[in-house]
């Protein structure tokens, strides 16, 4: 029977849980193929597949449609990103009807990368401009378990670490239940990362997030977007490569993250697939192999 608990509940103390997050295809193939990646990921029976959000047109109704097959027709439990951009309130409660109506206990609230060709965020009329407003409106909505993000290097416009934190602990306030991470390549800054919101007294599961290596230009660009930084470890194995290559040590850093990761008892580990199998192969059987299915 599929275990469709809201995902708070499904990170006890001493286990490890494995979630998987995909980005919708903007064509009906990309669909198909991307659906049929997701029937050979059942068999590491993912605590919960989480689906990034497009604001506006297809690429939300596809966002939305595609939460709704992974938990109604996979029966895996979905989680949906949802963000302020282009959105006013009242379209924001619309969507989350629209997502309660089809089963979905669990939401990623993010404010959102402001748009293409635009330099800083500015909410729509009658919108939110931070995320701790959006986690404040779907906690009030009720039935629902937030999750929303942390930086273990910092958010890209925040001046510092300690600053950065200071929104999260509104955004944890505001009714955020646990916290998924921006990749990173280096465990220290994760490690660093949890300790400081442990002082700070925040209690709630942290989820590492990490970003299987695909090329040199694929992670200069993320690092740059998301403000994470490239070890000198990594730029040597990179360096002078063939795209295969890279592939290959980029899988491989990724196991050498999630092994530590491991040992040191996270709270789970987060893929970021980029709707690759590799990535999944690599590192799934990892956390089952230590943490088996219920």
């Amino acid at each position: 029977m599929a275990d469709f608990r809201k995902v708070s509940e499904k990170i006890p103390p001493r286990r490890s849980l494995l979630s998987i997050e995909i980005f919708p295809p903007k064509t009906e193939q990309g669909i198909t193929a991307l659906k049929d990646k997701l029937t050979s990921y059942t068999e590491y029976a993912p605590e919960f597949i989480s689906v990034t959000y497009g604001a506006g047109g297809g690429s939300q109704v596809n966002t939305l449609d595609l939460v709704d097959h992974v938990q109604n027709e996979m029966g895996v439990t979905a989680m949906a990103h949802l963000t302020c951009v282009g959105h006013s309130r009242e379209e924001l409660i619309g969507i989350l009807d629209r997502i309660r109506q089809s089963g979905v206990q669990n939401i990623m609230a993010l404010r959102g990368d402001p748009p293409r060709g635009e330099m800083g965020f500015r909410p729509v009329e009658g919108g939110f401009r931070y995320a701790a407003d959006l986690i404040q409106l779907i906690s009030d909505q009720g039935g629902f378990c937030i999750g929303c993000a942390g930086y273990p290097e910092g958010h890209v416009e925040c001046a510092s670490v300690e600053k950065d934190v200071e929104y999260l602990k509104a955004k944890i306030d505001a009714g955020a239940e646990f916290i998924v991470t921006q990749f990173f390549l280096d465990n220290v800054y994760f490690y660093r990362y949890r300790d400081l919101l442990r002082r700070r007294g925040i209690r709630v599961p942290i989820l590492p997030g990490i970003l299987p290596i695909s090329n040199y230009s694929q992670i200069a660009k993320f690092s740059i977007m998301c403000g994470c930084s490239i070890p000198a470890k990594v730029m040597r194995g990179l360096h002078g490569k063939t795209d295969e290559d890279q592939e290959k040590f980029g899988l491989e850093h990724a196991i050498d993250q999630v092994e530590d990761l491991l040992a040191e008892d996270v709270d789970g580990i987060h893929i970021y697939a980029l709707n690759k199998r590799k990535a999944v192969y690599a590192l799934a059987p990892l956390v089952r192999a230590m943490f088996p299915a219920d």
